[in-house]
């Protein structure tokens, strides 16, 4: 299978670039970067974007052919409302409808989101922290699922919401994390890998399910 990788150069993104790597069934790489990375396999291309809002058609030939996209693009906290939302909702909106196939295929396009436990749907929802920020992921989750929906034949999505991702190694403060909501990073890496391969039949992962779901 060809895969679209975003955020490789990030903590979660770099693992499921390794694990793509290793991964026989992946036979294909594309790494949307905006930098070149510091990694040598036959299996790569790095694509520089400069501009997560449009994709040229020089991207979109490189692109072609792929059958998924993990999406891992972005931080667990962003402060900035605005910036936000320009980096999780439009730079994901606009790379799922770019990356939706035009002409029905034996296979939809599966665009799997790395998103995040705390993130609500419901926009209307009082919360007690993070409110905005929490709104804006579920924002993205809602705005997915409709496009999933209005392009039956062509595109699925699977979301994953993880709580803390721990390191491989844990340490103490990985430690502490660990007795809240929490999965490694191997493990979350993994289960978006299986859900890139072999589609999944829960839209939305939760933390406990992302474990069951890597097989690890």
């Amino acid at each position: 299978m060809k895969v679209i990788l975003s955020g490789p150069t990030g903590f979660i993104g770099r693992e499921v670039l390794e694990q793509c790597i290793q991964n026989s069934s992946i036979t294909s790489i594309v790494a949307l970067s905006r930098r070149e990375l510091p990694v040598d396999s036959p299996k790569l291309s790095v694509t520089v974007v400069k501009d997560f809002t449009s994709y040229p058609d020089s991207v979109l030939k490189e692109i072609k052919t792929a059958e998924a996209c993990i999406w891992s693009l972005g931080k667990a906290r962003m402060p900035d409302n605005d910036e936000a939302k320009k980096v999780s909702i439009e730079y994901t909106l606009v790379a799922a409808k770019a990356f939706t196939p035009i002409s029905v295929t034996n296979k939809k396009f599966r665009f799997i989101y790395l998103s995040g436990a705390g993130s609500e749907r419901d926009q209307t929802k009082s919360l007690w922290f993070m409110q905005e920020y929490r709104r804006i992921r579920g924002q993205v989750e809602n705005e997915l699922i409709n496009h999933a929906q209005d392009h039956q034949d062509t595109f699925e999505t699977c979301i994953m919401r993880p709580g803390f991702v721990l390191a491989k190694e844990t340490n103490l403060r990985d430690m502490m994390k660990g007795l809240a909501l929490s999965v490694r990073v191997d493990v979350l890496a993994a289960a978006m890998i299986h859900a890139a391969l072999n589609g999944s039949n829960q839209q939305i992962v939760e933390n406990a399910a992302i474990s069951q779901m890597s097989g690890r």
